[in-house]
Protein backbone atom coordinates (compact mmCIF):
# COMPACT_ATOMS: atom_id res chain seq x y z
CA UNK A 1 0.00 0.00 0.00
CA UNK A 2 1.62 3.68 -0.88
CA UNK A 3 2.24 5.37 2.15
CA UNK A 4 0.83 9.25 2.02
CA UNK A 5 2.61 11.96 1.42
CA UNK A 6 3.65 14.68 3.95
CA UNK A 7 4.93 17.62 3.97
CA UNK A 8 6.32 18.76 7.07
CA UNK A 9 7.69 22.16 8.02
CA UNK A 10 9.93 23.17 10.55
CA UNK A 11 11.69 19.42 10.26
CA UNK A 12 14.73 20.10 12.29
CA UNK A 13 12.40 22.01 15.34
CA UNK A 14 11.23 20.21 18.48
CA UNK A 15 8.15 18.37 17.50
CA UNK A 16 9.30 17.88 13.30
CA UNK A 17 12.53 16.10 14.46
CA UNK A 18 10.45 13.73 16.15
CA UNK A 19 7.60 14.03 13.54
CA UNK A 20 10.64 12.50 11.09
CA UNK A 21 12.03 10.43 13.16
CA UNK A 22 9.50 8.46 14.86
CA UNK A 23 6.73 8.89 11.40
CA UNK A 24 9.03 8.02 8.75
CA UNK A 25 7.73 4.08 8.35
CA UNK A 26 4.69 4.78 7.78
CA UNK A 27 4.44 8.47 5.61
CA UNK A 28 6.51 9.34 2.75
CA UNK A 29 7.82 12.67 4.55
CA UNK A 30 8.93 15.61 2.48
CA UNK A 31 10.88 17.51 5.51
CA UNK A 32 11.60 20.86 5.46
CA UNK A 33 13.99 23.81 7.15
CA UNK A 34 15.27 27.01 6.99
CA UNK A 35 19.00 25.57 6.58
CA UNK A 36 18.16 22.53 5.18
CA UNK A 37 21.07 19.66 5.50
CA UNK A 38 20.71 16.60 6.84
CA UNK A 39 17.67 14.59 5.82
CA UNK A 40 15.53 17.91 5.57
CA UNK A 41 15.24 20.54 2.03
CA UNK A 42 16.08 24.19 2.30
CA UNK A 43 12.79 26.24 2.38
CA UNK A 44 12.75 29.80 3.98
CA UNK A 45 9.10 30.44 5.21
CA UNK A 46 9.97 33.81 5.11
CA UNK A 47 10.82 34.18 1.60
CA UNK A 48 8.15 34.33 -1.07
CA UNK A 49 10.13 32.38 -4.17
CA UNK A 50 10.83 29.38 -1.76
CA UNK A 51 7.06 29.67 -0.34
CA UNK A 52 6.04 29.13 -4.18
CA UNK A 53 8.05 26.16 -4.55
CA UNK A 54 7.16 24.48 -1.39
CA UNK A 55 3.04 24.31 -2.65
CA UNK A 56 4.10 23.08 -6.31
CA UNK A 57 5.42 19.78 -4.94
CA UNK A 58 2.77 17.06 -4.43
CA UNK A 59 1.80 15.96 -1.35
CA UNK A 60 -1.02 13.95 0.36
CA UNK A 61 -1.25 16.18 4.13
CA UNK A 62 0.89 19.14 5.60
CA UNK A 63 2.02 19.72 9.03
CA UNK A 64 2.36 23.01 9.67
CA UNK A 65 5.07 22.69 12.93
CA UNK A 66 7.17 25.45 11.39
CA UNK A 67 7.06 28.42 13.91
CA UNK A 68 8.85 31.31 15.70
CA UNK A 69 7.74 29.96 19.59
CA UNK A 70 10.01 32.02 21.78
CA UNK A 71 7.69 34.96 23.18
CA UNK A 72 10.92 36.77 23.80
CA UNK A 73 12.19 36.41 20.03
CA UNK A 74 8.44 37.45 18.91
CA UNK A 75 8.87 40.36 20.96
CA UNK A 76 11.82 41.04 19.33
CA UNK A 77 10.93 40.21 15.75
CA UNK A 78 7.59 40.73 15.35
CA UNK A 79 7.72 41.15 11.46
CA UNK A 80 9.01 37.99 10.72
CA UNK A 81 7.13 36.11 13.54
CA UNK A 82 3.83 37.75 11.77
CA UNK A 83 4.83 36.40 8.27
CA UNK A 84 5.94 32.53 10.15
CA UNK A 85 3.17 32.03 12.65
CA UNK A 86 0.36 34.03 10.95
CA UNK A 87 0.38 35.04 7.52
CA UNK A 88 2.40 31.62 6.62
CA UNK A 89 -0.50 29.46 7.79
CA UNK A 90 -3.59 31.20 6.41
CA UNK A 91 -1.48 31.10 2.96
CA UNK A 92 -1.37 26.80 3.27
CA UNK A 93 -4.74 26.77 4.32
CA UNK A 94 -6.15 28.49 1.62
CA UNK A 95 -3.51 26.15 -0.93
CA UNK A 96 -4.78 22.95 1.08
CA UNK A 97 -8.66 24.17 0.36
CA UNK A 98 -8.86 24.44 -2.83
CA UNK A 99 -6.66 21.30 -3.61
CA UNK A 100 -8.62 19.16 -0.67
CA UNK A 101 -5.32 18.03 1.51
CA UNK A 102 -5.37 17.64 4.71
CA UNK A 103 -3.81 20.46 6.95
CA UNK A 104 -2.81 20.02 10.58
CA UNK A 105 -1.84 23.16 11.86
CA UNK A 106 -0.27 23.42 15.44
CA UNK A 107 -1.23 26.37 18.47
CA UNK A 108 -0.55 26.59 21.76
CA UNK A 109 -1.83 27.48 25.07
CA UNK A 110 0.08 30.78 25.54
CA UNK A 111 -3.03 32.17 23.65
CA UNK A 112 -5.12 32.13 26.66
CA UNK A 113 -4.48 34.61 29.22
CA UNK A 114 -4.51 31.97 32.50
CA UNK A 115 -7.36 34.04 34.17
CA UNK A 116 -10.19 31.43 33.71
CA UNK A 117 -8.97 27.82 33.97
CA UNK A 118 -9.63 25.03 32.90
CA UNK A 119 -9.40 25.60 29.23
CA UNK A 120 -11.39 23.76 26.32
CA UNK A 121 -11.23 24.25 22.43
CA UNK A 122 -14.34 26.48 23.20
CA UNK A 123 -12.67 28.56 25.88
CA UNK A 124 -12.20 32.21 24.72
CA UNK A 125 -8.80 33.36 24.37
CA UNK A 126 -6.78 36.50 25.39
CA UNK A 127 -3.59 36.29 25.16
CA UNK A 128 -0.64 37.81 27.05
CA UNK A 129 2.00 37.82 24.69
CA UNK A 130 2.30 38.95 20.92
CA UNK A 131 3.78 35.05 20.23
CA UNK A 132 0.51 34.30 21.49
CA UNK A 133 -1.72 36.71 19.55
CA UNK A 134 0.15 35.34 16.12
CA UNK A 135 -0.55 31.92 16.74
CA UNK A 136 -4.28 32.66 17.90
CA UNK A 137 -5.23 35.15 14.83
CA UNK A 138 -3.25 32.34 12.69
CA UNK A 139 -5.92 29.53 14.27
CA UNK A 140 -8.85 32.44 13.26
CA UNK A 141 -7.21 32.50 9.55
CA UNK A 142 -6.40 29.06 9.21
CA UNK A 143 -9.82 27.74 9.88
CA UNK A 144 -11.57 30.78 7.59
CA UNK A 145 -9.39 29.67 4.80
CA UNK A 146 -10.09 26.07 5.11
CA UNK A 147 -12.51 25.20 7.16
CA UNK A 148 -11.24 21.22 6.60
CA UNK A 149 -7.91 22.10 8.98
CA UNK A 150 -7.42 20.73 12.09
CA UNK A 151 -5.87 22.98 14.60
CA UNK A 152 -3.72 20.68 17.59
CA UNK A 153 -3.67 23.21 20.45
CA UNK A 154 -1.02 21.84 23.11
CA UNK A 155 1.07 22.81 26.12
CA UNK A 156 4.70 22.67 26.98
CA UNK A 157 6.36 19.81 25.02
CA UNK A 158 8.87 17.19 26.97
CA UNK A 159 11.22 15.00 26.20
CA UNK A 160 13.89 13.68 24.15
CA UNK A 161 14.23 15.15 20.59
CA UNK A 162 17.46 15.47 19.22
CA UNK A 163 16.84 18.67 17.64
CA UNK A 164 19.09 21.28 18.70
CA UNK A 165 15.50 23.10 19.65
CA UNK A 166 15.21 21.44 22.87
CA UNK A 167 12.24 20.78 24.88
CA UNK A 168 11.46 22.13 28.92
CA UNK A 169 12.46 18.47 30.28
CA UNK A 170 15.69 18.72 27.87
CA UNK A 171 16.75 22.37 29.26
CA UNK A 172 16.18 21.19 33.42
CA UNK A 173 18.33 17.97 32.48
CA UNK A 174 20.91 20.16 31.56
CA UNK A 175 20.91 22.88 33.78
CA UNK A 176 20.37 25.63 30.78
CA UNK A 177 16.96 26.25 32.97
CA UNK A 178 17.21 26.34 36.46
CA UNK A 179 14.70 29.07 37.47
CA UNK A 180 11.27 27.81 37.69
CA UNK A 181 7.61 29.26 38.40
CA UNK A 182 6.25 27.82 41.28
CA UNK A 183 2.65 29.57 39.83
CA UNK A 184 3.66 29.08 36.46
CA UNK A 185 0.63 26.01 35.59
CA UNK A 186 1.01 23.69 32.59
CA UNK A 187 0.35 20.50 31.21
CA UNK A 188 3.24 19.36 30.36
CA UNK A 189 2.97 17.40 27.07
CA UNK A 190 5.19 14.57 26.26
CA UNK A 191 6.28 15.13 22.50
CA UNK A 192 6.62 11.51 21.44
CA UNK A 193 3.43 11.08 22.54
CA UNK A 194 1.93 13.83 20.45
CA UNK A 195 3.89 12.90 17.71
CA UNK A 196 2.36 9.26 17.70
CA UNK A 197 -1.60 10.55 17.63
CA UNK A 198 -1.20 12.13 14.47
CA UNK A 199 -1.62 9.64 12.35
CA UNK A 200 -4.97 9.22 13.82
CA UNK A 201 -6.08 12.77 13.74
CA UNK A 202 -4.54 13.16 10.05
CA UNK A 203 -7.44 10.40 9.13
CA UNK A 204 -10.16 11.04 11.21
CA UNK A 205 -12.64 12.78 9.46
CA UNK A 206 -12.25 15.76 12.84
CA UNK A 207 -12.14 19.60 11.78
CA UNK A 208 -12.06 22.40 13.80
CA UNK A 209 -9.56 23.05 16.92
CA UNK A 210 -8.86 20.13 19.63
CA UNK A 211 -6.63 20.43 22.43
CA UNK A 212 -3.66 17.84 22.58
CA UNK A 213 -1.75 17.71 25.74
CA UNK A 214 -0.70 16.14 29.07
CA UNK A 215 -3.48 15.10 31.24
CA UNK A 216 -2.61 16.52 34.19
CA UNK A 217 -1.87 20.40 34.94
CA UNK A 218 1.29 20.85 37.07
CA UNK A 219 3.10 23.89 38.17
CA UNK A 220 6.43 24.32 36.36
CA UNK A 221 8.56 23.71 39.86
CA UNK A 222 6.59 20.82 40.84
CA UNK A 223 6.85 19.09 37.50
CA UNK A 224 11.20 20.50 37.57
CA UNK A 225 11.40 18.49 40.86
CA UNK A 226 9.71 15.79 40.29
CA UNK A 227 11.54 15.10 37.10
CA UNK A 228 14.95 15.74 38.55
CA UNK A 229 14.16 12.99 41.55
CA UNK A 230 12.38 10.50 39.17
CA UNK A 231 16.21 10.47 37.42
CA UNK A 232 18.11 10.32 40.65
CA UNK A 233 19.09 13.80 40.52
CA UNK A 234 19.75 16.60 42.72
CA UNK A 235 16.87 19.43 43.23
CA UNK A 236 19.28 21.70 45.08
CA UNK A 237 19.88 23.97 42.01
CA UNK A 238 16.65 24.97 40.98
CA UNK A 239 15.15 28.14 41.68
CA UNK A 240 11.66 28.90 42.57
CA UNK A 241 10.51 32.23 41.40
CA UNK A 242 6.59 33.77 40.74
CA UNK A 243 5.91 34.23 36.95
CA UNK A 244 6.75 37.99 35.82
CA UNK A 245 4.32 40.27 34.44
CA UNK A 246 3.33 39.05 31.00
CA UNK A 247 3.06 35.32 31.69
CA UNK A 248 0.07 33.19 32.08
CA UNK A 249 0.42 31.71 35.46
CA UNK A 250 -3.20 29.25 35.46
CA UNK A 251 -3.21 27.40 32.23
CA UNK A 252 -4.82 24.09 33.06
CA UNK A 253 -6.04 22.52 29.90
CA UNK A 254 -9.11 20.11 29.91
CA UNK A 255 -8.02 18.12 26.21
CA UNK A 256 -9.87 16.09 23.28
CA UNK A 257 -6.58 14.44 23.69
CA UNK A 258 -4.99 13.24 27.02
CA UNK A 259 -1.70 11.84 27.87
CA UNK A 260 -1.12 10.76 31.51
CA UNK A 261 2.84 12.03 32.04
Amino acid sequence: MKKPRVLLTGATGRLGSVILEDLSNIWDIIPLSRRGGGKTQKCDILLPGDRKALLEQEFDIVLNTAAASSPSLCADRPAESWILNTLWPREVAAYCRERAIRLINFSTDLVYSGGAPPYTAASPAVPLSFYGWTKLVADIFVLKADPDALIVRTSVLCGETGSNRTTFSEDLLSGRVSTVYVDSWRNHTPIHWLAGILPELAAKEQTGLVIASGKYSMSRSAYAEALLKRLGKSTDHLIMEYTPPGVPSRLHLRGDYSCEQ
